[in-house]
Protein backbone atom coordinates (compact mmCIF):
# COMPACT_ATOMS: atom_id res chain seq x y z
CA UNK A 1 0.00 0.00 0.00
CA UNK A 2 1.20 3.64 -1.00
CA UNK A 3 1.35 5.76 2.02
CA UNK A 4 0.50 9.33 1.73
CA UNK A 5 2.46 12.68 2.05
CA UNK A 6 1.92 15.09 5.49
CA UNK A 7 0.71 17.21 2.71
CA UNK A 8 -1.88 14.98 1.77
CA UNK A 9 -3.21 13.75 5.19
CA UNK A 10 -3.95 17.64 6.22
CA UNK A 11 -6.10 17.75 3.09
CA UNK A 12 -7.58 14.68 3.86
CA UNK A 13 -8.56 15.69 7.45
CA UNK A 14 -9.64 19.04 6.34
CA UNK A 15 -11.68 17.72 3.66
CA UNK A 16 -13.45 15.15 5.71
CA UNK A 17 -16.01 13.25 3.63
CA UNK A 18 -14.86 15.33 0.81
CA UNK A 19 -13.07 13.77 -1.70
CA UNK A 20 -9.60 16.00 -2.95
CA UNK A 21 -8.36 16.34 -6.51
CA UNK A 22 -4.64 15.63 -6.53
CA UNK A 23 -2.40 16.23 -9.77
CA UNK A 24 0.88 14.49 -10.70
CA UNK A 25 2.77 17.67 -11.56
CA UNK A 26 4.96 15.59 -14.23
CA UNK A 27 1.93 13.66 -15.99
CA UNK A 28 -0.25 16.15 -15.22
CA UNK A 29 -2.59 13.75 -14.67
CA UNK A 30 -5.46 14.17 -12.05
CA UNK A 31 -6.16 11.96 -9.27
CA UNK A 32 -9.14 11.63 -6.54
CA UNK A 33 -7.86 10.94 -2.81
CA UNK A 34 -10.60 10.06 -0.42
CA UNK A 35 -10.96 8.01 2.66
CA UNK A 36 -11.36 3.91 2.46
CA UNK A 37 -14.77 3.96 4.30
CA UNK A 38 -15.95 6.48 2.06
CA UNK A 39 -15.21 4.78 -1.51
CA UNK A 40 -16.67 1.69 0.15
CA UNK A 41 -19.77 3.72 0.76
CA UNK A 42 -19.83 5.22 -2.69
CA UNK A 43 -18.91 1.87 -4.14
CA UNK A 44 -21.80 -0.25 -2.51
CA UNK A 45 -24.37 2.60 -3.86
CA UNK A 46 -22.98 2.05 -7.51
CA UNK A 47 -23.10 -2.12 -7.16
CA UNK A 48 -26.61 -1.85 -6.07
CA UNK A 49 -27.41 0.63 -8.50
CA UNK A 50 -26.12 -1.76 -11.25
CA UNK A 51 -27.89 -4.51 -9.97
CA UNK A 52 -31.44 -2.61 -10.05
CA UNK A 53 -30.33 -1.29 -13.83
CA UNK A 54 -29.76 -5.11 -14.76
CA UNK A 55 -32.96 -6.77 -12.82
CA UNK A 56 -34.87 -4.27 -14.96
CA UNK A 57 -33.34 -4.96 -17.63
CA UNK A 58 -33.82 -8.72 -17.35
CA UNK A 59 -37.89 -7.53 -16.30
CA UNK A 60 -38.04 -5.65 -19.72
CA UNK A 61 -36.84 -9.07 -21.37
CA UNK A 62 -39.21 -11.09 -19.95
CA UNK A 63 -42.62 -8.59 -20.47
CA UNK A 64 -41.08 -8.46 -24.23
CA UNK A 65 -40.98 -12.35 -24.54
CA UNK A 66 -44.41 -13.02 -22.72
CA UNK A 67 -45.78 -10.21 -24.84
CA UNK A 68 -44.98 -12.22 -27.74
CA UNK A 69 -46.07 -15.25 -26.88
CA UNK A 70 -49.07 -14.13 -26.58
CA UNK A 71 -49.59 -12.42 -29.85
CA UNK A 72 -47.92 -15.71 -31.46
CA UNK A 73 -50.60 -17.90 -29.50
CA UNK A 74 -53.58 -15.96 -29.33
CA UNK A 75 -56.96 -18.52 -29.03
Amino acid sequence: MTTISPEQRVAAAEAGDTPIEIADPQTGAAYILLRADVYERMRALVEAEEARQEQEAWSRLARKARDQWARENAY
